[in-house]
């Protein structure tokens, strides 16, 4: 039953579909006795994994809060029926406190095995709410008293509730005020012991997510921490480290730490002396020349630089790579470079390579030799990406399939790695330490990796450097000849001298390279002008979301100027007819991975057939509208893929990375995040057209901007130096790892 704040009671009725961060549920509305409320209606309710205390189970009733609600009449069998889609806020698992909510929960639910609906209403006859109580200690013999349950029904019962023996530890982090995903975390490491680990050290609470002053609070009225206690000087200092692992830094020195450490205490005294204890306690790592490190950020980088020295010093080529080698080439349609070339054998001699270069230079058409070769070695390749559009686009440029780094973690268990198997990353720049910390401890030691990028592009958003740090130290080969852009345009000069950090000279810039010099206020005018001299072909990229040169005001004023008359994309929300402000023939983006409609995160498109839609669902399922995505695939706009649109005649670089334009167009203003890094990579996405709007002196500052991957401090390089200049032998080489079958030999 839902009221009028967008809460109610949902019974599961189907599991739906995943998405890499969420699951979206079947259900039907319920009131408090478990009976369905209405007929007419149908749910389907989209919940973030973070959110979930439980996994879902068909039959499960939850309590859900919604933050947003769409509802749409929709016709099938001939019956008028209405699709509510609800986007939760939050959601709790509800233990069943009346007959017919425990009769249906424990006969519906697949883990309460062999207990039908009678003997699930004679137990809750007899014991009511006592029953949670019996199958919490295990009393077999309770259970028993109740005729018609056995000793294997009454065992199975037990079985059944030990899946939900952290509900009772969630109700405590609820009374607490601990957002459910914290508390889900919490109870998933620490298993029985969570409370008592968080009654032990409030503080603990801050590795998970919360805030130091969240955290001081309830330590302080909930469990009568003092000003000077241990465990409040050593949280601050846990909290400063986040915070500069949160500005992507993986070590501090004490000129780094200390003022972090200073604002959350409030004076200079109670810093020292936290610091003094968090050393003495080993709350952080102290290595040489004075480094802080995180405990868990010292784990990772010695684990990813210990699994790279150790996978870079495997070096072997047989007759059996030659066959390979001469497999792939055939029917190549042009010769590899003498660089090229050498990329190839790198990446197959060894067990951890990386392709470099930037835009153009030919990376693709390395990798496509690579692994048409790894292939004829009878490798298990497992290609992907960090974000969702670049495993899409290796895709689309190689023929082998790809996932997102997030999508093959967690397929792994179900679909586990071959005894001889190759990680590529593509893209590898975007890929920070905890990623690749998390691939290198699912995966076997056996396991290759082929990571191809521009460690000249954009830094990771979460911290650490992986790429950047790797690059020349493990086997590396630089891709440098541009084959993309014709010489005509003199992109690639162009963005080299960028590289340089030089300023291109104003002969370098021709019909190809235009900058249109313009006052900071005049920027978004400028650019909507521009834009629509050929917005057919046309990108704007963006460095920020607000003020001059933003992605929101470009977006409104490009669609005003472009689309005026475009039919308005228009749905029922609670019962009120409510729209989204994009339009028929808008360019859109998707900001969220849905495999199962064909799109990620980063699919650009076209919004299409507006109210009319053409193509449709494989399940009917309501549609709005068309998105001819730029694939030249066209899907239907359903109304779970709402909130994952957004306009694109401007994008940011992140989104933009890895993909490539005709002609784009570039905002400049003086703000910190234009870089030299986001610089290139903008510039790079451009096929024949580069126009910068802005002043030229903010340009300038741009380019001799450091990037945000030359101001992180980071340890792993050291790290893997100092693992590749030990007296640590190598693990032998494994003639046999990668060997062809003899009949193919």
């Amino acid at each position: 039953m839902k009221d009028d704040k967008g809460r109610g009671l949902f019974r599961i009725t189907s599991m739906g579909y995943e998405t890499e961060d969420a699951y979206v549920l079947g259900a039907v509305a319920v009131d408090g006795q478990g009976d369905r409320v209405s007929a007419r209606k149908y749910y389907r309710i989209k919940i973030q994994d973070t959110d979930m205390p439980v996994e879902p189970v068909i039959g499960q009733i939850w309590k859900v809060t919604a933050k947003a609600t769409t509802t749409t009449d929709v016709v099938r069998g001939g019956a008028q029926l209405i699709d509510v889609f609800i986007k939760a806020k939050s959601v709790r698992l509800i233990i069943p406190e009346t007959e017919n909510l425990f009769t249906h929960f424990v006969s519906k639910e697949p883990h309460f095995v062999g207990i039908g609906e009678t003997l699930a209403r004679k137990l809750w006859i007899k014991y009511q709410t006592e029953v949670y109580e019996h199958l919490e200690n295990k009393n077999v013999e309770k259970l028993m008293f109740v005729r018609g349950v056995t000793e294997v029904a009454a065992e199975a019962l037990i079985s059944g509730w030990e899946r939900y023996e952290n509900l009772k530890q969630i109700a405590w982090f609820d009374k607490h005020k601990i957002p459910s995903g914290i508390a889900r975390n919490i109870i998933k490491h620490h298993k029985a012991n969570a409370i008592h680990a968080i009654e032990e050290d409030p503080y603990r609470l801050i590795s998970f997510g919360l805030k130091f002053a969240q955290a001081d609070l309830l330590a302080q009225e909930h469990f009568g921490v003092a000003l000077h206690d241990y465990i409040r000087l050593r949280g601050a200092v846990e909290q400063a480290l986040l915070m500069r692992m949160n500005e992507g830094h993986t070590v501090s020195k004490n000129e780094n730490l200390m003022p972090h450490v200073e604002s959350l205490l409030g004076t200079k005294e109670q810093a020292a002396q936290a610091l003094m204890a968090g050393y003495e306690n080993t709350a952080f790592i102290m290595s040489d020349k004075g480094y802080y490190h995180s405990v868990g950020q010292w784990i990772m980088e010695q684990t990813v630089a210990r699994r790279f020295s150790k996978l870079a010093k495997r070096a072997i080529w047989t007759h059996h790579y030659d066959y390979a080698l001469g497999k792939a080439l055939e029917g190549q349609a042009f010769p590899l470079t003498d660089r090229q070339n050498d990329a190839v054998r790198s990446a197959l001699s060894h067990g951890l390579s990386i392709i470099a270069g930037g835009a153009g230079t030919g990376k693709t058409t390395v990798l496509n030799v690579v692994l048409r070769a790894y292939q004829a070695l009878g490798t298990d390749i497992r290609a992907m990406a960090l974000s969702g559009r670049a495993a899409k686009r290796i895709n689309e440029a190689t023929g082998y399939p790809a996932q997102t780094i997030t999508g093959f973690l967690k397929d792994l268990e179900n679909n586990p790695l071959g005894e001889r198997a190759l990680i590529v990353i593509d893209e590898s720049s975007m890929v920070d330490l905890a990623t690749m910390f998390s691939l290198v401890s699912n995966t076997s030691s056996q396991v290759r990796f082929l990571l191809v990028g521009d460690p000249k592009q954009l830094a990771p958003i979460s911290a650490g450097l992986v790429l950047h740090e790797a690059v020349d130290v493990v086997p590396t080969v630089t891709l440098d000849i541009v084959k993309r852009q014709k010489g005509s345009t003199g992109i690639p000069e162009f963005t080299k001298r960028i590289i340089e950090r030089v300023v291109p000279d104003s002969d370098m810039f021709n019909e190809n390279i235009v900058f249109h010099s313009c006052a900071s206020e005049d920027i978004n005018s400028l650019v909507t002008d521009l834009y629509a001299e050929n917005a057919t072909e046309t990108q704007v990229i963006s460095a920020m979301y607000g003020g001059n040169g933003g992605i929101d005001a470009i977006n409104s004023l490009c669609q005003q100027r472009y689309n005026p008359q475009g039919q308005r994309l228009e749905f029922v929300i609670n019962g009120t007819a409510n729209y989204l402000d994009i339009r028929e023939n808008d360019p859109i983006i998707f900001v969220e991975n849905n495999w199962d409609r064909g799109v990620q995160n980063g699919t650009l498109g076209k919004l299409l057939n507006v109210g009319k839609p053409t193509a449709e669902t494989e399940d009917r399922e309501v549609s709005l509208a068309d998105v001819l995505i730029d694939t030249g695939e066209m899907i239907p706009l359903t109304v779970d893929l709402l909130d994952s649109i957004k306009l694109a005649y401007s994008i940011s670089l992140h989104k933009a990375q890895g993909s490539q334009f005709k002609r784009i167009i570039v905002p400049l203003t003086n703000s910190s995040m234009l870089d030299n890094a986001w610089i290139y990579t903008a510039l790079t996405r451009a096929e024949v057209k580069i126009e910068m709007v802005g002043s030229m002196r903010d340009f300038e500052r741009a380019i001799l901007r450091l990037s945000d991957a030359d101001t992180r401090d980071t340890y792993l390089r050291q790290l893997l130096l100092d693992e590749l200049e030990s007296d640590i032998a190598p693990e032998n080489c494994i003639q046999t790892d990668f060997h062809l079958l003899a009949t193919n030999g």
